[in-house]
């Protein structure tokens, strides 16, 4: 027989279910609660400020991608109109009537045709100010207009794209500042979960082993066994369903990982079972941790959903 140990959760899900699975079961019977009072109090104020940290968490991610997609017409017109005005401004220089000397008043490499890094939301408003500054030098100093867009065709655009742009850096912050909130948060959480779970596992210590694991998961303890070796299996998509090539995935507590093939597809073999983890991460997403239940020797399966950062 493997052996058995107790763990804590890594994902705010996790939390959440560890700390909610003892206030149901408070609320469900309380005259069968097993807690002390001080630590009933502590349980129910953890659980509710840490929900309302997580919803905040929710939320700011929620407008801060909500943003995104507001911006993004504005972003690539924005982009357009960059790289138009620079074609524009080296078709002039190509036919005679502005000098190779003329990108210099845009931060512009004037031994080459390349345009600005616009890579980033940072890099794209560098670049669009850089054409209206530079502008005014060039034709301040007897530069013909531009066309394809106009000065003040292209002023329009930016005006648009600047706001919209920036407010997604001001959504982002948001989210930055959730999930520090709720990560202040942890060590109080962490304690006070260690707290209920051993004062659980107490009361049920009269009781055989697997007797005990049996109460104490009513209560949210979690455990993690090894047995005999089976198959998680599982998908990886995006929010639209759209399947993640070369996604890691490893089950926490274990060393073994795999890399999800073309259609998002993975399976690991492990002899780990019980409340088990699948920790998911990939490039310009964000980290996700799949709670599940899984029994000794039986294969399971998973679907993961990862979110674009």
């Amino acid at each position: 027989m493997g052996t058995t140990v107790r763990t804590f959760p890594q994902s705010i899900i996790g939390r959440q279910k560890a700390m909610t699975t003892a206030v149901i079961k408070i609320e469900a019977a309380p005259a069968d609660n097993i807690l002390s009072d001080n630590l009933t109090d502590r349980l129910h104020l953890g659980n509710t400020n840490y929900l309302a940290g997580s919803a905040a968490i929710t939320l700011a991610k929620t407008t801060y991608h909500h943003k995104i997609e507001l911006a993004r017409p504005e972003r690539l017109l924005m982009q357009k109109n960059i790289t138009g005005f620079y074609d524009s401004l080296n078709g002039l220089i190509d036919r005679g009537k502005a000098p190779a000397s003329a990108r210099g008043y845009y931060n512009l490499p004037i031994t080459n045709r390349k345009m600005p890094k616009m890579r980033s939301d940072a890099d794209l408003l560098t670049a669009a100010a850089a054409v209206l500054s530079g502008d005014i030098l060039r034709v301040a100093a007897g530069g013909v207009a531009m066309s394809g867009p106009t000065i003040a065709e292209y002023t329009i655009v930016y005006n648009l794209a600047k706001p919209a742009i920036i407010a997604i850096s001001t959504a982002k912050t948001a989210v930055n500042t959730a999930v520090r909130n709720l990560k202040a948060q942890l060590p109080e959480i962490k304690d006070l979960i260690k707290h209920v779970w051993d004062d659980v596992e107490a009361y049920y210590s009269m009781n055989t082993p697997v007797e005990r694991r049996v109460e104490a998961r009513l209560w949210g303890v979690r455990y993690r066994s090894t047995g005999l070796p089976s198959m998680v299996t599982g998908t990886v998509k995006d929010e639209l369903g759209v399947a993640i090539a070369n996604a890691k995935v490893r089950i926490i507590g274990s060393s073994i990982s795999t890399l999800t093939d073309a259609e998002g597809n993975f399976s690991v073999n492990t002899s780990l079972y019980g409340d088990l983890e699948v920790e998911t991460t990939r490039i310009n997403y964000e980290k996700n941790i799949t709670d599940l239940l899984k029994e000794d020797g039986v294969a399971i399966a998973v679907a993961v959903v990862m979110v674009h950062v």
